[in-house]
Order: structure tokens, then sequence, then C-alpha cells
């Protein structure tokens, strides 16, 4: 008997909520990994979407990430879908993801909120990445970007000790963008999607597309990847909306957006 998705969804607007639910704990098996990476998926390929909220129910836990529970009662397989444990090594998203922290993030938990755009927490949330103790390493991407997010010896305190690291400290190094009451997370979520809207959606993707492929390079070399052509910002640079935002300008009027 096939068990109930851990992850919800719901469409409000041009948005698309994601909540991870399956308390206490919200944390992953393989089949949750899937479900969640579906999920963004759809986000990614609807062009009738244009922002995703990832939270989850409850005050206590955001996600504990790794279900250990389930692999030590022999679910350690690792079909966690075609873009890896929890989506994280997917690099085709166009959307942006908005994480609203509603708890304790911890491993995969604190791995998915480190590969979003923005991050709202609650003021009791926490953070962590406790994988030596587990008997392994953050390989699903917070290993590397725990040191791009935050100050490295920070990153390597954090990942080396396992300590959390509270709401209030990580705002501090610019990881979490605003501390919100819990009540008030998915009403701030949406105000910040609201304005991400207002932009033009092949230039939201396109500027998704040149900060993933040129934040490690140099300028030079930054400058050479983006005029030699991406994807997503060609697409840009040659659609009606390139020509509506100066004409929208220069009418003194709100743009009217294509996506074409």
């Amino acid at each position: 008997m096939s068990q109930p998705s851990r992850i919800k969804t719901e469409v409000k607007g041009e948005v698309l909520e994601i909540i991870f639910d399956h308390p206490p704990a919200n944390a992953f098996d393989q089949q949750a990994s899937r479900d969640l990476d579906a999920a963004l998926t759809r986000l990614n390929d609807d062009p009738a979407l244009r922002v995703g909220i990832v939270t989850a129910t409850g005050d206590r836990m955001f996600s504990a990430g790794w279900d250990l529970k389930a692999v030590a009662a022999g679910d350690d397989g690792e079909d966690f879908g075609p873009h890896g444990f929890m989506g994280l090594n997917r690099h085709d998203m166009l959307k942006p993801v908005i994480c609203a922290i509603n708890g304790l993030a911890v491993g995969g938990g604190f791995e998915f909120a480190l590969n979003c755009q923005i991050v709202l927490a609650a003021p009791h949330v926490e953070f962590a990445l406790p994988e030596l103790a587990r008997g392994f390493i953050p390989e699903a991407g917070g290993l590397w970007r725990a040191h791009r997010k935050l100050p490295g010896n920070i990153a390597s305190e954090l990942l080396l000790t396992g300590r959390r690291m509270g709401a209030e400290e990580a705002r501090h190094y610019g990881f979490v963008n605003r501390i919100v009451p819990r009540d008030e997370l998915m009403t701030v979520a949406h105000e910040i999607a609201a304005e991400i809207v207002t932009g033009a959606p092949l230039a939201v993707a396109a500027l998704l597309e040149a900060t993933r492929e040129v934040e490690m390079l140099q300028d030079k070399q930054a400058f050479e990847t983006i005029l030699g052509g991406l994807p997503a910002r060609d697409r840009m640079r040659a659609s009606e909306d390139f020509s509506e935002g100066p004409r929208a300008f220069a009418e003194k009027r709100a743009p009217r957006w294509k996506g074409k």
C-alpha cells in the first residue's frame, strides 16, 4: 500500500507553494526526495508559475534532512530522483525559490536552504550540519555551499562541530534575508514573490542562469561567458519583452510582459 506523499503543493496565482509535510521531523526518504524534485520540475516547466515558496508544517522542524530512521530500518537505497537528494544536484532552475523556514533546519534541510535565492526565518529557527557525528559528510551541497554563503571560518566551524547557528547569527552573516514572526512567514514570502513577479519572466530566468554560470569566475571570464551566449539570456535578448520594458518606461506605464 502506497504511503501519502510527504510533499504537498498548492498553486496561488503565479506562485507554487511546496510544503514539507511529514511531522515531526519532515525528514526525507527516497520517495519524498523524488516528490520534491517533481514539484521543483513543475515550477520550472510551467510558464504560468513564476516563483516557488518552500516551507513546512508546524513550527518545530523545517526538515531534518535524510530520514536516518528509514535508513536504519533498511531503506538505504539512493534512488532520490534525477537531480539527487532533495533535488540539490539540479542546475537548470530558471524560477526563483523563496525558503520560508519555520523551524530547525538540519542536514538536508539546511542544505536545501543554502540552495535557495531568498531565505526567511522565524526567530526561533536554528541551522546545523551534524553529518560528521552520523558518520558521513554533507555531500548534497552543504559542504561547499556553506562556504559560499557564509564566512569561510564560520562554515568550517559549523561543518566540523555540528553546532547550531541561530536565525539572528545567520542574518548577521547575510545568509538569512529577514527574520519574520512565525505566523507572518508566508505573508512576507508572498509579498516578496509579488515583487519578483513584476520583473520580466525571461529576464528573471536569464538572471538565475547567468548567476549560476559566472558566480565562481573572475570578471574577464564572467564577461566572456555572458557575451559568449547563454540560452536563457539569448531568449531574453531576442524576445518581445526585451523591447516592451523600455517602451513601457518611455510611455510611463506598467510593462505588459508576454514571456516571449
